[in-house]
Parts: C-alpha cells; sequence; structure tokens
C-alpha cells in the first residue's frame, strides 16, 4: 500500500475505532418495525418529520430474515452522497440473541467487530484516495443465534457517517426492529442427547437462564470438551448478570485471535481477576480447558481472594495436581462446587466437559 493510502487508512482507523469522529450537522432517518410472519418479514415504515428536501439526506432502515434459530438481521442506507467511511452502533437482547458473525456490503476495510453486554459496535472505511458510495448501500449484515424463541429487540443507538473530504455526520433518527425467531437454538426439553445424563437438570436449569445453548441439530453435547473461550463466554453470561468489570484492552499476543462472540466476555474474566493467560504470553482462546484451570476461575468468581492453603487433597491422583492450583482445587472441592471423577480421581489435566462446566457454573451461582 503506498504510504499515502496507509497513513490516510490508520488515521481513520484510529478515529473510527477509538469514537473520534465528529458529530457534524445531524441527518434525519427512517424508523422501521419488523414483525416476524412466520419466516418473512413484514415492514412498516415511519417517515422522519420534514419537508421534500428530507428525501435527500441520508435514512436507514433495518430488515431481517429468520430460518429457524439464525437471525439475519440487515442495515440499510439510502440517498448516500460519497460514504467513505462509517460506524453503527446497535443493541440486542443477550439473553435472547447470540451474536454470530458482521459483514460489509462495500469494498475497504472493517473493523473486528466490539461486542460488548447488550451493544455490537461496527465500523468500516474504504482505503486509499478514493471516492464514497453514493445511492443505496447495505452497509450491514449481522447473524444472531436464537436463545430463546421469543421477539427480540434490535436498534440502532449511533450511525456515523463520513465523506471522502473526511468530514461526518450523525444520524439524529435511528430505526429498531423486532424479530420473533423460528425456533430457539436448543430449547430447554429439546436435547435428545441429555435424557438421563448425571447433568440434564442442570443443563435445562442453564438453558432456561439463557447463558447457555444447544446446537441446531437438537444435541447439547454434554460430553464435548469446552476451550477457554467458550469457559469464559458461560461463565461471564452467567455471573456478570449484564454488568462487567470493565473492558480493558488486552495484552495477550494471540488477543486477536479471542472469537469476537468472547471478546467481551474475556476482558470481563480478565478484568476482575477470574482469568489469566500463560506465561509466554498468550491467552490461548481455543486452548481446552483444564479441570484444575476450571477449579481456579471457579474459586476466584466467588471474589474471596486465592485461597490460603492447599487443604486436604485425597484424590489417588492428587501428586498430578500443579502446585499452583492446588489451594484452588481444595477450596473448590470445600465449597462442593466441584468433584473428584471414577476411582478417587480428580483428574487436574483433564480437560472440562460442557456438562462439568455448566453444574459448576451453576454451583457458583447458587453459593454468590
Amino acid at each position: 500500500m503506498p504510504r499515502k493510502q496507509s497513513t490516510r487508512y490508520a488515521a481513520w482507523a484510529v478515529a473510527i475505532c477509538v469514537g473520534l469522529i465528529g458529530s457534524g450537522n445531524p441527518a434525519n432517518a427512517a424508523v422501521s418495525e419488523v414483525r416476524m410472519a412466520g419466516s418473512s418479514p413484514v415492514v412498516t415504515t415511519m417517515a422522519a418529520a420534514g419537508t421534500a428536501a428530507a428525501a435527500e439526506v441520508p435514512s436507514l432502515s433495518l430488515g431481517a430474515t429468520s430460518n429457524g434459530s439464525k437471525v439475519t438481521v440487515t442495515v440499510t442506507c439510502e440517498q448516500l452522497k460519497d460514504l467513505y467511511a462509517y460506524e453503527l452502533t446497535l443493541s440486542f437482547d443477550p439473553a435472547k440473541l447470540a451474536f454470530r458473525t458482521a459483514s460489509s456490503g462495500t469494498s475497504g476495510f472493517s473493523v473486528e467487530p466490539i461486542v460488548k453486554n447488550n451493544e455490537i459496535r461496527l465500523a468500516h472505511t474504504k482505503v486509499g484516495k478514493t471516492a464514497g458510495d453514493s445511492g443505496k448501500l447495505q452497509l450491514a449484515v449481522i447473524e444472531f443465534t436464537a436463545l430463546q424463541a421469543a421477539t427480540s429487540r434490535v436498534a440502532v443507538e449511533s450511525a456515523k457517517l463520513v465523506d471522502s473530504a473526511l468530514r461526518s455526520s450523525e444520524m439524529s433518527v435511528k430505526p429498531e426492529i423486532t424479530v420473533r425467531p423460528g425456533k430457539a437454538e436448543g430449547t430447554p426439553g429439546s436435547f435428545r442427547d441429555i435424557r438421563g445424563h448425571w447433568a440434564e437438570q442442570p443443563i435445562l436449569n442453564a438453558v432456561q437462564q439463557g447463558w447457555v445453548s444447544g446446537y441446531p441439530d437438537g444435541t447439547f453435547q454434554p460430553g464435548k470438551e469446552v476451550t477457554r473461550a467458550e469457559f469464559a463466554s458461560m461463565m461471564m453470561r452467567a455471573v456478570s448478570m449484564g454488568q462487567t468489570a470493565g473492558s480493558q484492552a488486552l495484552a495477550f499476543s494471540d488477543a486477536k485471535k479471542i472469537p469476537a462472540w468472547a471478546l467481551a466476555s474475556v476482558q470481563d474474566a480478565v478484568s476482575r481477576g477470574i482469568m489469566n493467560g500463560y506465561a509466554d504470553g498468550t491467552f490461548g482462546p481455543s486452548r481446552l480447558i483444564t479441570r484444575a484451570e476450571m477449579a481456579a476461575m471457579t474459586v476466584r468468581a466467588f471474589g474471596t481472594g486465592t485461597p490460603g492453603g492447599a487443604g486436604s487433597l485425597n484424590f489417588a491422583d492428587r501428586g498430578q495436581i500443579p502446585a499452583w492450583a492446588k489451594p484452588y482445587i481444595a477450596s473448590a472441592v470445600e465449597k462442593g462446587v466441584m468433584h473428584g471423577r471414577a476411582g478417587s480421581l480428580f483428574a487436574p489435566n483433564a480437560h472440562a466437559t460442557r456438562a462439568e462446566a455448566v453444574a459448576v457454573i451453576l454451583s457458583v451461582l447458587e453459593q454468590r
């Protein structure tokens, strides 16, 4: 990339990421509501008040479709003139919808979506000295997975538009949309692979509470091993009750490998001191979490600090328990939130399963 183009892009990427784009003159917009009739959206539009000139300023609209538990929301803007970059913030209900992916309908560079609590922040910019887009453009396509088969609202909270001369404007009226998915992913009672399982009731309780879900094929896969990113997402959605301790930047060398859907949870867990990285400076989001690590994170979630001693560890494999994990495992066992496996083993280096993770997190919730 030529130096001038690189500099231009870098300036806009920073401006978009940290929200330094000026507010400029607000533009009118359209307000849309979509009521789902089966899988087909029924759209009702309310035009913003104004004169005929209002038709010449940019206007936003939302559209939505659902296919089973998959919900797709599109953000479209009309009457555009020289759109070079934009930033969107949308709100949603994380108890009903889980963010999956987002893409832009124009060329250029998209900043990795920032998902925090109930908001998604999207930013996109063209690169180099080039004219912006005009007319009608699909700014974003956002995919969610429905956690509950219930009406859910998605709304544009803010929208900033920037032209090729780096002048910005902010939309003053924002659209919102209401969708009803065809079904939830893993609706309680529908899992065909947990009947008679020791964690059947805990799993159903956790799904009902909205911090874990099943798979589109109607299974929960209780024996599937859990990654560190997955455990962070489950734990923090369960214990934070939508209130985060902060969104500090992550200094891990592999921070960019943390999936967008888990980033806010990992940031929250690190801010609270519940999770940390490894000696080599990595977080390891895709590494399978061990039972020793789960014990440490579980005890830290109580917020009582580091346990004072190793306590009594009467497991046959206690010699395999890492020194750093002994106080946490002893505390987790003493509190009754973790137990051993068959054969009087704790299996500290074994990978935790989805069923074990659910049971442990529920025990934390019950005792907090």
